[in-house]
């Protein structure tokens, strides 16, 4: 298994995670807050948000946990803010008194579920790319030497070369 193996795993989750997280956490939070399911308008374009953080997350190579953590946080946030304009497109909202009361378990679900998404995100990628890359090396094939090959001790003389120097078989005088 490539070194990128790992890495690619651990961006897979995190790509997958967000689009998943942005648009649910922004649903839930729109529930809990307006106490409503919103139009369909509103939840496709909440999926397209999800769909653009997660084509912004990913790459977590050479970055520490916490630059990670931030990083994800970050695109989060915005994509929460996204996905709550969407939420709020295709819906037409009650009186202005009712919306004012559902701001703060709104805001609340939000600012709860952000960074805590953010930070279950980066150890689950992290947590996947350390498994992924201790199977790959259980699983690896053992390398096997070639044998080397058995060393020389005689080598059989050349017969045409003691051919000229001694001559061809046994000749005695003539008789």
């Amino acid at each position: 298994m490539s070194c990128a193996g790992p890495d690619r795993a651990g961006d897979s989750l995190m790509r997958i995670a967000a689009g998943v997280v942005v648009p649910g956490v922004a649903v839930a939070a729109h529930g809990l807050g307006a106490g409503a399911v919103p139009g369909t308008t509103g939840m496709v374009l909440a999926a397209a948000v999800g769909v653009l953080a997660a084509l912004l997350l990913g790459d977590r190579r050479r970055r520490s946990a916490i630059v990670s953590v931030a990083r994800a946080a970050g695109v989060l946030t915005g994509a929460q803010i996204a996905a709550h304009t969407a939420m709020t497109m295709g819906q037409a909202h009650a009186g202005a008194h009712d919306h004012h009361d559902a701001v703060l378990p709104m805001l609340l679900t939000h600012i709860v579920a952000i960074p805590l998404s953010a930070v279950l995100i980066v150890v689950a990628a992290g947590l996947l790319a350390t498994l992924t890359t201790a199977i790959g090396k259980l699983t690896a094939p053992p390398v096997i030497a070639a044998p080397a090959p058995a060393p020389v001790f005689w080598v059989a003389p050349t017969p045409g070369l003691t051919a000229v120097i001694r001559g061809i078989g046994v000749r005695g005088p003539p008789a």
